[in-house]
């Protein structure tokens, strides 16, 4: 069971732990890239937060580790570690229902923090498709 009963995603979010969401590959201006979220609690806030990278070989060589501060997609985000602020909201509930409105994530697609290698893999292996990420 790799995605989060949203029990378990809220109940996570509550106990402070962050909880992540691949979104898809894109490209933009001839460069490919993949988009996931994040939403990170903090002490009454919940953060929404999304990274665009460019989606190059060194990812596959890093097993699909989604983290590379050098791989922003785009420029000023690279003081960000590649990530931009979408928003904030008060209660878990409000920050996925945030995420899925800003950036299109779908609420039973969540992953503990260290998950995102694995549907980047499944990304690869499905053969990069562009558009929002639907897992088989």
């Amino acid at each position: 069971m790799r995605y989060l009963p949203m029990s378990l995603a809220l109940g996570a979010l509550r106990r402070g732990r962050a909880i992540e969401q691949f979104l898809g590959g894109f490209e933009e201006d001839g460069r490919r890239g993949v988009g996931y979220a994040a939403i990170l609690p903090t002490p009454g806030l919940f953060h929404v937060r999304r990274w665009a990278v460019e989606d190059t070989a060194e990812l596959d060589r890093h097993d699909g580790l989604l983290y590379p501060s050098d791989d922003a997609f785009y420029p000023e985000d690279a003081d960000q570690e590649g990530g931009r602020q979408v928003g904030s909201a008060s209660t878990p509930e409000g920050a996925i229902e945030l995420a899925g409105r800003e950036l299109g994530a779908a609420p039973r697609r969540w992953v503990n923090v260290g998950m995102l290698g694995y549907e980047y893999r499944d990304f690869v292996e499905r053969g990069r498709p562009l558009g929002p990420w639907k897992p088989s």
